[in-house]
């Protein structure tokens, strides 16, 4: 049976951007729903891998890890950002079926979601922002009104989401402050980072965030400009590799570390072999006493 052509005939039916993979993760269908989506056409997209076509250069590193673990039946949905053929933002969910056999398998991805994500993290860097957002399972994040310096913005987009709009990411952030239990009293303060290995971590700074009913919650942030980050982070790479006395080539991998790359990436970055990395790697987390990578994160706050 020919899983392929059955594929391309469902995917011409279907009013849903659909696209399928090999098991290389390069795009071997591309329905004219996705052409619509992403602005591409299938003789432009077809044969080219979708982690360095359709995903920003910041999510290449997490969609070839998603790409992986669907292939190999581990993943049923997953939510991503892609990007169009303008460099546009489209936030999707999308869902998994693995087609064939053998080295003929293919991924069926079928986008049950896709929503252009405008953020304003850009020309606010630096600035508080004051929003009310939901906090029900069902529409989580969905802002009702933003402010920036007193005056209220208009809302980018229907249903617009506060992690997609304000960090330009698909899923809401990591620790969340809306997302503590409810042991954890009202308001909320914290420091939060959002980033996945081999993506360059946004930080901003929660100053409050207190619950206005069951329903909704009103939070106040101060995004933290790059520049500031940069110098922030280089502080504390020098700080930490003083006390731990690294050397020169244990920093700079503590470096990379920090801002979540994983070892391929640092290895590619630095120019050494990924054993060479895994060896420092190694020594800096034995001589900061840190258990893992995720315990390294720790000492950045």
């Amino acid at each position: 049976m020919d899983w392929g052509a059955i594929a391309s005939i469902l995917a011409e039916r279907s009013d849903r951007p659909i696209v399928l993979l090999d098991k290389q993760g390069k795009i071997r269908l591309f329905n004219r729903a996705m052409e619509q989506v992403l602005g591409w056409t299938r003789f432009q997209i077809e044969g080219k891998p979708w982690a360095d076509t359709c995903a920003p250069s910041d999510q290449q590193a997490s969609s070839r890890r998603w790409i992986t673990e669907a292939l190999r039946g581990s993943l049923r949905s997953y939510e991503t950002i892609g990007v169009t053929s303008t460099d546009e933002r489209i936030a999707f969910r999308f869902e998994f079926s693995l087609i064939g056999r053998g080295s003929a398998q293919g991924l069926l991805i079928t986008a049950t979601q896709a929503i252009a994500v405008q953020s304003v993290i850009g020309p606010l860097e630096g600035q508080d922002l004051e929003y009310e957002v939901a906090t029900n399972e069902t529409n989580f994040g969905t802002l009702s009104q933003i402010a920036a310096r007193g005056e209220f913005l208009r809302l980018p987009q229907h249903d617009a989401r506060c992690f997609m709009v304000i960090h330009g990411v698909a899923q809401p952030c990591e620790n969340c402050p809306l997302l503590l239990g409810d042991d954890s009293p009202w308001p909320r303060i914290s420091v939060k980072h959002r980033g996945s290995s081999g993506d360059a971590p946004k930080f901003y700074e929660v100053k409050t965030a207190e619950k206005l009913n069951d329903a909704q919650a009103r939070v106040r942030i101060q995004l933290l400009p790059e520049q500031a980050l940069d110098a922030i982070h280089a502080a504390k790479v020098d700080q930490l590799a003083a006390c731990a006395a690294l050397s020169p080539r244990e920093r700079e991998v503590l470096s990379y570390l920090l801002l979540g790359r994983n070892v391929d990436d640092i290895a590619h970055c630095i120019g050494i072999a990924v054993r060479t990395v895994k060896y420092h790697q190694a020594n800096v987390l034995a001589k900061l006493g840190a258990d893992s990578r995720a315990d390294l994160m720790r000492l950045l706050f």
